[in-house]
């Protein structure tokens, strides 16, 4: 304990106010409080986390624990600072350290080790944004049932984004889990089951005014992302487009049946 506690303070005075790795900027008191945070024992309360930093991740922490919560709310789908998105990706770095073990084949490390190690090679922030919108809209899947949120309009030029592969990043990210959605009940007992998908996409948000299936999705960069914690990462394009098009290609088989 006392040798990574010194490893992880010495990574973090080398920067000394701040953390970089590449253009992504954070305040050092980033990995302290969520370290801290998951002690639970009183730490986090500590009045130097008590900044203007942490404001935001706070706010994001406390919604994403909440039963029925409002996380698809604008203030949540703007695109975050650094601070956020570096501690959000710390968090769920920590939550899967803390499912390790035999039956995964990954050994389960104390939680001061995970984050030097994380804090030693931060993603980019396309892979963090991704981490991000992920876990925005898996959340949406599971909270919102039935799903509710046809009158929702997600302006993808409103939010913060400032060019076509983070626009993409929030749009595939939905489709990871709304999409996925629609592809299982487009398929599950086709075609008996199509009319969930009907109505499930009917309460879907709109992206840009559009249902999913008339979005037009930029043309955008490809980029390596963390899928899972038991193999390299992988593409992007190749891991969530196929979501997107599924969901598009099965629905469309419903369509076709309900015609005739």
């Amino acid at each position: 304990m006392k040798y990574c506690t010194l490893v992880l303070l010495s990574l973090l005075s080398t920067n000394l106010t701040f953390g970089q790795i590449e253009d992504v900027v954070y305040s050092k008191v980033i990995p302290e409080y969520v370290l801290a945070a998951w002690k639970n024992d009183g730490g986090a309360n500590d009045p130097k986390f008590n900044i203007d930093e942490l404001e935001h991740y706070k706010e994001v922490y406390n919604e994403f624990s909440k039963r029925q919560n409002q996380i698809i709310a604008k203030k949540f789908l703007n695109k975050p600072s650094d601070n956020t998105l570096v501690a959000h990706y710390l968090n769920i770095k920590l939550k899967w350290n803390s499912f390790n073990g035999s039956h995964v084949g990954l050994k389960k490390l104390k939680n001061e080790k995970v984050v030097a190690n994380e804090i030693k090679n931060i993603p980019s922030r396309y892979e963090l944004l991704t981490f991000y919108y992920l876990s925005i809209f898996s959340d949406v899947l599971n909270k919102h049932k039935p799903m509710n949120l046809e009158s929702l309009n997600i302006d993808l030029d409103d939010i913060n984004l400032i060019n076509d592969n983070e626009k993409a990043i929030v749009f595939l990210s939905a489709m990871r889990h709304l999409g996925g959605q629609v592809n299982s009940f487009s398929t599950t007992h086709f075609p008996d089951n199509c009319f969930r998908a009907k109505e499930y996409i009917e309460n879907m948000p709109k992206f840009n005014g559009k249902s999913f299936l008339d979005f037009e999705l930029p043309d955008f960069q490809d980029f390596e992302v963390e899928v899972d914690k038991r193999y390299p990462k992988t593409s992007f394009k190749k891991r969530y487009m196929p979501d997107f098009e599924n969901a598009k290609l099965n629905y469309s088989k419903c369509l076709e049946v309900n015609k005739n």
